[in-house]
């Protein structure tokens, strides 16, 4: 389950991404439309709204496999092993209630859009049960995430093994940011590198 779920997560985000591109790509062409061709989209407000909704909401579980969440953990990094691995299942007990509220709270409010069939104020008239319900789809992941982590830290504590899994909740420290920067850089490089037939002396010969 967390497995999959991780996986599930990681093609969100990237769904995500294009959500962000989409409505920089809306407001661009909104920008252009109206300066130099007289219109506008009357929508792009309300679309690129939806989008980016809908983009933090499919973000939040990948993050949170990839502990990319900011947290307040001064004091908890300077903590002995044994009391750490209690505070980070008290921070994810509070999450899972957090992402639990907000989850049913959204798919109320999609529930709600549906049944009095409400639309929204632009020309689109778009029914906002579809964006909400998107929306609420990546709550329904985070929440599905924090599940599938709070099982696995559980296990992870009762079999002992509390250094896999204060690795797997523990913020991400300057040392992992700048070992991500690092293996990022040398994909690049490998991927630039010359075809086998080419060198550099002939490169720089010609």
């Amino acid at each position: 389950m967390y497995r999959i779920l991780e996986w599930v997560s990681a093609k969100a985000m990237t769904i995500a991404g294009w959500c962000y591109l989409a409505i920089t790509l809306l407001i661009c062409f909104d920008i252009f439309a109206r300066r130099l061709l007289g219109f506008s989209t009357e929508a792009t407000a309300e679309v690129t709204g939806y989008l980016m909704a809908i983009g933090m909401s499919w973000g939040l579980a990948g993050t949170l496999f990839e502990r990319g969440h900011v947290r307040i953990d001064v004091l908890v990094q300077k903590m002995p092993l044994h009391v750490r691995v209690w505070l980070h299942l008290a921070s994810l007990l509070a999450l899972l209630v957090t992402a639990g509220f907000f989850a049913w709270g959204a798919f109320s409010l999609a529930k709600d859009s549906m049944d009095f069939n409400a639309t929204d104020l632009s020309a689109l008239h778009t029914p906002l049960v579809l964006p909400q319900g998107l929306w609420a789809a990546g709550l329904a992941l985070l929440l599905l995430a924090v599940v599938a982590m709070t099982l696995r830290a559980v296990r992870q504590l009762a079999g002992g093994d509390a250094d896999a899994m204060d690795r797997m909740l523990m913020a991400r420290t300057y040392v992992d940011e700048a070992a991500e920067t690092l293996e990022a850089v040398a994909e690049a490089q490998q991927g630039m590198q010359l075809p086998p037939h080419a060198s550099p002396a002939s490169g720089a010969s010609r």
